[in-house]
């Protein structure tokens, strides 16, 4: 059997007949009594649906009534249903939630129905339970490597309202465990991974032995010699004994510097009466720029309110978990075997401006330019308000920053967030002081260009402790298709053309390091292909960004790889060193490149114009801006003054107990230990 591939590429999966035969004679299936006796099969016989499709029935004396099409089709599974006298059958949510809207009726002909593989739609079952009194509905969890189904909810005949959702009790022969990263079993309410054992369980993956043995470890509280499997799934005991599904693990992400996980926000949406089916992703539509987009369908004969949506979800959720987007889609798309297809959902489409008063000041005009520009729209009306728009927090600073620049006025982003339109930015500007500092434009260069106090800073820790690749940022990119390495290679050399920093070296005269900018005609950028296989992928883009150091005054502080995983498939490793970058900086970066390569790919150079101010004229403003700390009426001197008394009784360093000696240098090899605390620890820590 092969996985769906919900997790990445399908695996093949080795079940074995015995497998098969303990699915197949469960006793749930004598003691339903004849429900199972015409089972419809349409599912691909790769795929481990098939199994239950096709041996349930066969192996009680019962009939498989196979459906010969290639692709799923509401409308014939509606007709064989009843034109076949079909009993029971198998539905992914993604299929059930489509039934139950489309084909209602057709499934009041079955005594029994199973769905599950994602999220259940709570209104779907429900008007399936309102329409279908004779039937049966089993809410059933398991993977490919425990043989299709591992436990089961089953709601009655006479079911109307269902008040919880949990994953139910493991079919015979099952044990389930949620266990922490410890594999020690949590507590209810503590979210941990999900664990299956049994006569169930696959013999492994076919032709992967590091996988099998990565997934398939051995069982501590089992029989000795017996194993579990580890399901990538994220569950939790609730306080009715209950195991409830949070997510996948691969579906936990990190956005913004928050753990994020996507089924939770789905779950939220789904207990919103107008939506049927709830999708959540994270898209990285423009580089760098990635946010949470919410793709919801409506039930049936129901419509979706987007601003309603909006403060129920902002009311239910923490900030950084609300959506920038909610696009509202007919169906969600699914995979061959009846899924949800999370990489085909669509770019949402965003739009401000049409509809909304034009600019009828030249601040607002300013700002209106500002936030198209941050928000990657043609155009914003002054009422358009930006979090409405896909907007973000990240987004947001960024913008101030911009705004702070060109205005040469006081923002903070407290402010912003009161005022998220541009009329209502505009107002509140109009009240601010302007800051009396002197506009940032080209400067004149002397012989040498100091270095920032930031990148005063990473140069000494160089300097003390030896080239590190601690301050490497990398940024990985995936291409499908078609790629013209020699555009790709030309486009690189644009870019760093383009911006002076990425050509900048960093020598030191009589101890002291200054800024110097290579010519243009001098910089040869390599850009090396590395043949790689997906499951080395990525221990290589780790071993790429994170053990090659930069010789600041030697090497550029860029360098580039191409990885080839296929013809067709590379990945791009751009690595900068963080004395010429930063994580802000990465939209600009692969902005500048996209529109370098589309050049390449035409014949042509860039025609973009030279930038206003390079980092070398930003670093002699803001020493212009700060001051000589020799001077007691400068900033930096005003500043230095303030933190060296509010930080006067601190010691000079803070020696924490540790269980080794503290090396001489810092290694910076580190990781992640996550504790569990009380919810008393947790509120008090919360409160502080």
């Amino acid at each position: 059997m092969y996985t769906s591939g919900s997790s990445g590429t399908p695996k093949g999966v080795v079940n074995t007949h015995r497998n098969v035969v303990e699915l197949a004679l469960d006793p749930w299936w004598s003691g339903s009594g004849a429900r199972h006796r015409r089972v419809l099969a349409y599912s691909p016989l790769a795929f481990d649906s098939s199994t239950y499709e096709l041996w349930v029935p066969l192996l009680s004396g019962g009939l498989a009534v196979i459906l010969p099409a290639a692709k799923i089709d509401l409308g014939e599974i509606a007709d064989a249903i009843t034109r076949f006298d079909v009993t029971a059958a198998y539905f992914t949510t993604a299929l059930f939630d489509a039934m139950a809207h489309e084909a209602v009726d057709s499934l009041g002909h079955l005594e029994e129905i199973w769905t599950g593989g994602d999220v259940l739609s709570r209104t779907a079952l429900e008007k399936v339970l309102a329409h279908c009194p004779g039937t049966t509905v089993v809410h059933a969890y398991g993977p490919t490597e425990s043989t299709v189904f591992c436990s089961y909810q089953v709601f009655a005949t006479d079911t109307r309202t269902v008040e919880r959702l949990h994953l139910g009790v493991p079919m015979a022969n099952t044990a389930m465990y949620v266990l922490d990263g410890r594999l020690r079993p949590t507590r209810p309410g503590e979210p941990g991974e999900l664990y299956v054992a049994g006569s169930h369980l696959a013999a492994g993956y076919l032709g992967r032995p590091a996988l099998t043995a990565e997934r398939f470890t051995a069982n501590p509280y089992g029989l000795p010699g017996s194993r579990m499997y580890r399901t990538g799934d994220l569950a939790r005991w609730n306080q009715h004994g209950e195991i409830e599904f949070v997510g996948r693990a691969d579906q936990q992400v990190k956005l913004r510097g928050f753990r994020i996980e996507l089924g939770e926000i789905e779950t939220v949406l789904s207990r919103v009466a107008e939506v049927g089916q709830a999708a959540v992703v994270v898209r990285e539509d423009r580089p760098g720029d990635k946010r949470l987009v919410a793709y919801v369908v409506p039930g049936a004969g129901s419509e979706i309110d987007p601003e309603a949506l909006r403060r129920y979800v902002e009311g239910a959720l923490p900030e950084y978990m609300v959506p920038s987007a909610f696009a509202q889609m007919d169906a969600l798309p699914l995979t061959a075997n009846g899924k949800l297809d999370r990489r085909a959902l669509p770019e949402p489409v965003l739009a401000g401006g049409a509809d909304g008063r034009a600019a009828r000041t030249p601040a607002e005009e300013v700002l209106c330019s500002l936030f198209a520009e941050a928000l990657g729209l043609p155009s914003v009306s002054v009422d358009d308000d930006f979090f409405r728009l896909g907007g973000h927090s990240l987004l947001a600073t960024r913008l101030v920053c911009r705004i702070r620049a060109l205005l040469g006025t006081q923002l903070s982003l407290t402010d912003f967030f009161r005022h998220p339109t541009a009329a209502l930015l505009a107002g509140h500007l109009a009240g601010v002081v302007a800051e009396d500092r002197p506009a940032l434009v080209a400067a004149e260069r002397g012989a040498t260009v100091p270095l920032s106090p930031a990148q005063q800073r990473l140069w000494f820790l160089d300097q003390l402790e030896g080239p590190s690749a601690t301050y490497n940022i990398p940024l990985a990119v995936r291409v499908r298709g078609t790629l013209d390495r020699e555009a790709l290679r030309g486009a690189l050399s644009d870019v760093v053309a383009r911006h002076e920093v990425l050509r900048t070296r960093y020598p030191a005269q009589d101890g002291t390091p200054y800024q110097s900018v290579l010519p243009v005609e001098s910089i040869d950028l390599a850009l090396p292909v590395v043949p790689v296989t997906e499951d080395a992928l990525q221990d290589t883009l780790d071993e790429l960004a994170g053990s090659l150091a930069f010789d600041l005054a030697r090497d550029l502080p860029l360098r580039g790889t191409l990885l080839e995983l296929a013809p067709d498939d590379h990945v791009l490793l751009l690595v900068v060193h963080h004395i010429a970058s930063d994580g802000w900086s990465n939209t600009p970066l692969m902005r500048d490149l996209g529109t370098a390569y589309e050049a390449r790919l035409d014949g042509v150079a860039p025609g973009w114009e030279p930038l206003p101010v390079q980092y070398a004229d930003y670093t002699l403003w803001q020493r212009d801006v700060l001051g000589s700390a020799d001077d007691p009426d400068s900033v930096i001197a005003s500043q230095l003054a303030y933190w060296k008394g509010a930080l006067a009784e601190l010691p000079d360093a803070v020696s924490l107990p540790a269980d080794r000696p503290r090396p001489a240098v810092a290694s910076y090899r580190g990781a992640t230990h996550t504790v569990s605390c009380p919810a008393e620890t947790h509120r008090a820590l919360t409160a502080l």
